[in-house]
């Protein structure tokens, strides 16, 4: 078993100038990473357990334009597809399964469901990458990331898995209002409506509901940055 927990993001790009990873590699939303014990804790900031009566209001605009938002939401699969690559690398495939031991098919499915999961965040960097050039700008650097014990834990692997998930939908909510290029909308969606399917998965294997609320809150840039900042080291 390889003990991997830190890691770039590797498209096989030259080095480009960092858009939403330059942000991060100045520290403006903080350089090292917190612990295990501390990124398990995050956990329980992201659910939201309380019904929600009504449909939450836009979260403000911190976006100059298109290319930002998109490379905002790149540097969000780079954090998702190094968590996911890392995490399935290190933590044995029976410890992944034990588990979930006595919980019928998903014991049997779940390293293989992960793997899926990994998978779609990889295309989706990709493909933001690749938009990003076709709009003429410079996809956004990986920022190397650490995540401590929550890619050598099973459990705690999980439980981070799900904040990670949570964080993703909130951040395309709250950034997709504000897109101008209306050819960008549809894309967007789908990558949000997957990774809602994500959210939901990841929730429901770390024993909470994958459906708490009739209405998800948006956050804004800053509070997903302030959320994903533990786990940057640069």
């Amino acid at each position: 078993m390889t003990n991997d927990n830190s890691n770039r993001f590797d498209l096989g790009r030259r080095p480009v100038l960092s858009g939403l990873a330059g942000v991060l590699a100045t520290g403006a939303v903080g350089t090292a990473a917190a612990s295990g014990d501390d990124h398990h804790t995050g956990a329980d900031d992201t659910t939201q357990d309380e019904p929600a009566d009504q449909p939450p209001e836009a979260v403000p605009d911190e976006f100059e334009n298109d290319i930002e938002i998109l490379n905002y939401a790149l540097t969000l699969e780079y954090l998702e597809a190094v968590f996911y690559t890392c995490g399935l690398r290190n933590i044995d495939e029976s410890a992944l399964e034990q588990q979930f031991e006595g919980r019928g098919p998903i014991q049997d499915q779940v390293v293989n469901r992960l793997r899926v999961v990994r998978d779609h965040e990889i295309t989706h960097a990709e493909v933001l990458g690749q938009t990003v050039e076709s709009l003429g700008g410079e996809p956004a650097q990986s920022p190397e990331f650490d995540f401590g014990t929550a890619v050598q834990d099973p459990a705690e692997f999980i439980a981070t898995a799900a904040m990670l998930e949570d964080i993703g939908v909130s951040a395309y909510a709250g950034a997709a209002p504000y897109i101008d290029t209306f050819e960008l909308v549809p894309p967007a969606l789908s990558i949000h409506s997957v990774e809602a399917r994500h959210a939901s998965f990841l929730r429901e294997l770390n024993g909470e509901i994958g459906f708490p609320e009739a209405f998800d809150d948006p956050r804004s840039r800053s509070e997903v940055l302030e959320l994903a900042s533990g786990f940057i080291v640069e």
